[in-house]
């Protein structure tokens, strides 16, 4: 009886230890914020398919970011209307992230919404907006899974992984707790079918499902995944979905095979803390190489043991590491990611050690316009606050983890607090440049001075401009970072007297000399389909503006490396801006709706 009852304790901690993991990944490191009593605003919004006719009765899911809260207390629940309308009344001013799910539809792969998950953010949401969250009918897998006498193969769990876009580009294999949510199990035919998916290319498996682990053990526990047709992971073959179409006839020859285990134990937790649920440790398997993730565990923070397996795995070169992410955001670690060669048999000992990662401490001050300039309005809608803002350390070369910790630390960010002080954690050995998301569009980034950097040297003291290099496990303190008021803003559109590139980035640069490698004058963004394209909090001063045309082989679902982080990019990228003689002055507080920006390549 105490046997079960230790196992029962064991399956709930699991339980709320994935409801933790859920947590991190949904909010990138920023921890999430309850809802204070400082209610002063609404944020509303419709939800429409791909034609405009709107998605009645769909869940919108408005989560604030910041505060000290570890789990999702800080998360609003609310439905649209019969014409897809929702209104989220009685907001702090915080930033928030949006989205939005509804029986049979997913969210448009890569739209703009404010910090919805899944997409590209190009800002969070914050009181007073307005967001339109587009919405497309899902495609649907559906087979049946049969053994090698061809008798039906009931409760073996489904997984449909997107290796490609709808336009046949690769995405990144990253683990998500949506795709987990999608995981199927075969009826008594043997029959599954998932629906709700995104148009693509899958690869489907049979198997022990994604967890690592079952509340109820099955007997497919250890056994290999087999991939459709009947293939391991590297020779499974592709199934293409189609937005509201069903791709049938999907069938798996299950192979009852029971593979190899690889297995160690995570080191390196800080003394006393062995056993406290902060140290619990998320291990990620994947193909070495690659960001193909193949499987998850967690490192139970049971007594002092810290072990970890998996099994059935097949022969191959596979990359193990592990992340320990903090609830309070302080302590954030990971090991680097250590090879692994399963050849006919169980690989022990594949010890892996955390370490600390580096964090970036500093505070927000705001210089105010003294005065409005003639003929400009500058008046904001309404006041913002510093812990509306969101400062984030993004990693000039991403480090080699795991496809779950490229996902988890690809940018780590952090809210400022009432006085404007901030830390932000979890950051990997290497320079990091400083970026800010702003509130209100009356603001910009005018400066970032790191105050603990010597005196002499002005390119470390100019951190905005140049990153920050941080050590592993490094503690930098004395970021100042500037925002000014007065804010110019852009809109326009790339034009031709041909065909414009369905793909474009547009770049927008500093016009005059002393400003050529100010990072903070740079900005670029991805034009709309119909070649439209929007700059907000932008520095007042001149500027040269380029469109360039997005290579094939970019992923759609990881932003490029921004062309102003590297200098020879720079040098390139005033060239052909030169040449092609888009030039704009932006006054303060100016807002330009109807700029014409001609292809000229």
């Amino acid at each position: 009886m105490k046997e079960r009852q230790r196992e029962w304790g064991i399956w709930r901690q699991r339980e709320k230890l994935w409801s933790f993991f859920a947590a991190v990944l949904m909010v990138c490191l920023v921890v999430v914020n309850a809802f204070a009593q400082r209610a002063t605003g609404t944020i509303s919004g419709r939800v429409v398919a791909e034609d405009g006719q709107p998605i009645p009765h769909a869940r919108i899911q408005i989560i604030g970011i910041g505060g000290v809260n570890p789990f999702l207390s800080g998360r609003m629940d609310i439905v649209s209307d019969e014409n897809g309308n929702f209104h989220a009344d009685k907001l702090d001013p915080a930033p928030y992230s949006i989205t939005a799910s509804a029986p049979g539809y997913v969210i448009v792969p890569n739209e703009k919404v404010g910090g919805q998950i899944g997409a590209s953010i190009t800002r969070y949401a914050h009181v007073g907006d307005s967001v339109t969250i587009r919405m497309i009918r899902g495609g649907v897998i559906t087979g049946r899974v049969t053994n090698a006498s061809g008798e039906a193969v009931i409760g073996v769990s489904i997984e449909a992984t997107r290796v490609r876009d709808e336009n046949g580009r690769p995405v990144s294999d990253q683990m998500n707790f949506t795709q987990m949510a999608m995981n199927r199990q075969t009826d008594d035919r043997g029959v599954y079918r998932i629906y709700g998916l995104a148009p693509g290319a899958y690869v489907v498996n049979a198997g022990a499902g994604s967890l690592g682990f079952s509340l109820k053990p099955t007997p497919f526990a250890g056994r290999m995944k087999i991939y459709y047709p009947s293939a391991t992971r590297d020779t499974a073959g592709e199934v293409i979905v189609r937005s509201g179409d069903e791709a049938s006839g999907i069938d798996i020859s299950y192979r009852n095979e029971r593979g190899f285990a690889v297995s160690g134990k995570a080191t390196g937790i800080p003394a006393g803390q062995a056993g406290a649920m902060e140290t619990a440790t998320l291990v990620t398997l994947a193909k070495a190489g690659t960001e193909v993730l193949i499987a998850t565990t967690v490192v139970m923070p049971i007594g002092d043991s810290n072990s970890y397996s998996f099994h059935g795995l097949p022969n191959g070169e596979y990359e193990a590491a592990a992340t320990r992410p903090d609830p309070k955001g302080t302590s954030v670690m990971i090991s680097a990611p250590r090879r692994v060669a399963v050849s006919g048999g169980d690989v022990t000992g594949i010890d892996l050690k955390l370490e600390a990662m580096a964090s970036i401490s500093g505070s927000v001050g705001l210089e105010k316009l003294a005065a409005p300039p003639s003929g400009q309005k500058c008046e904001a809608s309404r006041d913002s606050f510093f812990d509306e803002i969101v400062v984030l350390a993004k990693p000039e070369e991403p480090g080699k983890k795991s496809a779950l910790s490229l996902s988890l630390f690809s940018g780590a960010g952090a809210i400022p607090n009432d006085k404007g002080v901030f830390t932000i954690n979890g950051l990997e050995a290497g320079r990091h440049f400083i970026e800010s998301q702003l509130p209100d569009e009356h603001w910009y980034v005018k400066s970032g001075v790191l105050s603990s950097a010597p005196a002499t040297n002005l390119t470390a003291r100019e951190a905005g401009r140049n990153g920050i290099t941080v050590k592993a496990g490094e503690k930098i303190t004395g970021l100042a970072v500037t925002l000014g008021e007065g804010a110019a803003g852009l809109k326009g559109k790339v034009t031709a007297t041909g065909k414009v590139p369905s793909r474009l980035r547009v770049h927008l640069l500093p016009a005059e000399p002393e400003a050529k490698d100010n990072v903070l004058r740079f900005a670029e963004v991805r034009a709309d389909e119909d070649s439209s394209f929007a700059f907000a909090n932008i520095a007042p001063g001149k500027y040269l503006l380029v469109a360039r045309a997005i290579a094939e082989a970019e992923q759609t679902d990881k932003p490029a490396k921004p062309a102003a982080w590297d200098a020879a990019e720079r040098a390139k990228l005033r060239k052909e801006a030169e040449a092609a003689n888009a030039t704009i002055e932006l006054k303060t507080c100016q807002r330009v709706t109807d700029f014409s920006l001609r292809w000229t390549k």
